[in-house]
């Protein structure tokens, strides 16, 4: 058995002659017997003590080891920041000059072993700390100089512990790149809503920071699906209260943005964007049925199917048969129609107008001269209603082709179709036209229009004006229209014949479905717009997809979150449908638009962390370099490094101009001799001579 002993006596081995447990006891015996002799007062317990050290040296046998040792290198990790931010303005030519003239310095001293790690763009930030522990993986922990950073300081990943992440007595270095004094005006939420009422107001909450600019005015444009909404004052460094009102169920778009100032490092964190999901408490619905008929039920039973819906529903009982009746209007009504109320009221309050069979109807007067029994004044404020956002559906009947049409009311201003004053009673099937077959609302029906739907039996004869016509009747006659009006929505049925669907006569027809959709797409709902565009990150590519009736190319623009813009053409995959791809080109939000349809598209995240705060910065790191003995040094953009020195472990390992490296001096053993210290014959003379002495003394 071999036994190296390193303290003191580091060049030293010993080669037993016996056992250890042998050794050790003949060593306590012998120290008992001095020690006894010491008690007994006899003068020659030294020299006994003596003899028993020399004969146990005898019997460990000492020997000398001659190494022949390679010296080690010492390990150093440079870690290098390729996020997003480093990107800005001349960050990265700066960084690539620093990390050039850190190797070039720490490749000119042979006793480090040089490791590399590199921080990539990522959705969550920048990640130092998943770097430093990936590249200190392989490395020898007893041989790890120290760790240096090149980097704007701003780090995302951070423990609350960071030295932590080092063994200890290794300094972390960091070389801040980047101008303290650069400019970046942003803006950030404080409190952004996820959900909101359809036409209620959701409140959100921000504050403009532009660091050394506190105090100054800043302007935030409003941007909701697109449209500009408003524009509001802000001051830099204050929390601001934004109300933004929802438009529609489903996913809204929020865009809010401050509008920048020369010399910014980046627009990319002046937007801030979210998706904010429009939800409908109640859907209340005002039906108002002109006389009763065939299918005013079916009307009703649609609409009462639906749980959402609070449906206020009105029949005017006048019998047109009675002539000359000198009867009011409340004597022939169960309850008196409450114009009034209705339309002048609580018209805002509806989210859907249905007028079904509705002419204008008169009756005598006091004076014996006839009034309208709806004034022309409440008229028009149906069409100021539907001008400001509001649903109106048109179910006609005979009446529209007659004198007695609405057409000829203020009305007219925001129907999307006229009548020629004629109706055709012939039986027919109701058809999908070629934009009835790509319009979300109509085109899970195309094909099955030959095969399965019932026959209807009039059609009022009418020319449209506007919209979009998506089905029809006989000789390719408008039979359902429907038209964006100012910020509303309108849609016509030109027949009194769809409860045959409802009835299931003749084989029926998809009357709940198809009516329901038409609803929900006048009050707004996204999913069945059919001017839509939309865009995905799919493997380092924009993929771009539009849906529209129109046909011909459709073309794009892209404006990237550099604030550049390119332009890109899509090709035609089906009907109405047109796709295309873009190379990304970074992280953030893609603006897109074509015609007058606009979205947004994220890669990574919306308001990445990434922009959240862009100006170098030391607070971050700096506990993480007091902690382990290293430093900082602000790099500005110039790439001068500070000194670097090869310090004693333990020693001081940085000062505001340096920067030091441990030097563990390692090494390893290539070979190794041994040989006798002494013969052995010399410990035991040495020995005998003690014994002689003691011998010699105990005579005296």
């Amino acid at each position: 058995m071999f036994v190296q002993i390193f303290e003191n006596l580091p060049n030293i081995a010993f080669d037993p002659l016996l056992s250890n447990s042998w050794i050790i006891l003949l060593g306590v015996f012998m120290f008992i017997g001095a020690l006894a002799a010491g008690i007994g007062r006899l003068k020659s317990y030294f020299l006994r003590l003596l003899a028993g050290l020399f004969i146990v040296l005898a019997l460990l046998n000492p020997q000398t080891v001659i190494e022949d040792r390679e010296p080690l290198q010492d390990a150093v990790l440079v870690i290098k920041d390729e996020s997003e931010s480093m990107k800005l303005g001349t960050r990265g030519d700066a960084a690539d000059k620093t990390y050039a003239a850190l190797m070039e310095k720490l490749k000119a001293d042979p006793t480090l072993e040089i490791n590399t790690a590199i921080i990539r763009p990522n959705s969550d930030g920048t990640r130092l700390t998943t770097s430093l522990i990936d590249g200190l993986g392989n490395m020898p922990a007893s041989r790890l100089a120290g760790v240096i950073a090149i980097t704007d300081g701003q780090i995302h990943d951070l423990p609350e512990n960071p030295a932590a992440l080092l063994p200890d007595g290794v300094p972390f270095h960091s070389l801040i790149i980047g101008e303290e004094t650069a400019r970046d005006r942003r803006i950030s939420a404080i409190v952004a809503p996820r959900y909101g009422l359809v036409g209620e107001q959701a409140e959100f909450e921000l504050r403009v920071d532009d660091p050394g600019f506190e105090g100054e005015r800043a302007q935030i444009e409003i941007k909701l699906n697109g449209e500009t909404k408003a524009r509001f004052p802000a001051t830099i460094g204050n929390r601001i209260s934004i109300p933004i009102e929802i438009e529609r169920r489903g996913s809204n778009t929020v865009e809010l943005t401050v509008r920048p100032v020369e010399g910014e490092l980046t627009l990319n964190n002046n937007v801030f964007v979210a998706e904010i999901s429009g939800i409908r408490d109640r859907m209340r619905v005002l039906l108002v049925t002109g006389e009763p008929h065939n299918g005013g039920r079916s009307w009703r039973n649609l609409l009462k199917s639906d749980p959402a819906v609070d449906l206020v529903q009105f029949t005017i009982l006048t019998n047109p048969r009675v002539k000359n009746t000198n009867a009011r209007q409340s004597e022939l009504s169960l309850i008196a129609f409450p114009t009034r109320q209705l339309f002048e009221e609580k018209l805002s309050e509806f989210d859907l107008i249905i007028f079904d069979h509705f002419k204008r109807r008169f009756q005598p007067g006091r004076s014996g001269r006839s009034t309208p029994i709806l004034n022309p004044y409440y008229l028009q404020n149906v069409s100021q209603y539907v001008e400001d956002g509001g649903a109106l559906l048109v179910a006609t009947g005979p009446s529209f082709a007659a004198n007695e049409s609405i057409y000829r009311s203020p009305l007219a201003a925001v129907l999307p179709s006229r009548p020629t004053g004629e109706t055709t009673d012939e039986p027919f099937k109701p058809e999908l036209n070629a934009k009835g077959r790509r319009h979300p609302i109509t085109a899970s029906f195309s094909g099955k229009e030959d095969k399965t739907w019932g026959k209807w039996f009039r059609i009022i004869d009418n020319i449209p004006i506007s919209g979009n016509v998506l089905m029809e009747g006989p000789d390719a006659a408008p039979l359902l229209v429907i038209d964006k009006i100012g910020k509303g929505r309108v849609a016509m049925l030109m027949s009194d014949q769809a409860w045959l669907w409802a009835k299931g006569f003749d084989g029926g027809g998809p009357y709940s479905e198809m009516f329901r959709r038409t609803a929900h797409w006048l009050m707004g709902e996204p999913d069945l717009d059919a001017e839509k565009l939309m865009a995905t990150a799919e493997n380092g590519l924009l993929a771009i997809e539009r849906r529209t009736l129109n046909d011909g190319a459709q073309k794009v623009m892209v404006q990237k979150p550099d604030g550049t813009t390119e332009n890109v053409t899509l090709s035609k995959t089906g009907e109405g449908v047109y796709r295309g791809s873009l190379k990304s080109a970074g992280q953030g939000a893609y603006r897109l638009t074509s015609d007058e349809v606009s979205t947004i598209a994220a890669i990574g995240t919306l308001n990445p962390k990434e922009y959240a705060q862009l100006q170098p910065t030391t607070e971050l790191l700096a506990p993480l370099a007091a902690n382990t003995g290293g430093s900082q040094h602000m790099m500005g953009l110039s790439g001068n490094l500070p000194e670097i020195r090869r310090v004693k472990a333990g020693a001081r390992a940085a000062d505001t101009n340096w920067m030091g490296l441990i030097a563990h001096k390692d090494y390893s053993v290539r070979a190794s001799k041994r040989s006798p210290l002494a013969p052995g014959w010399l410990f035991f003379a040495l020995a005998l001579l003690c014994l002689a002495g003691a011998w010699r003394r105990e005579g005296l």
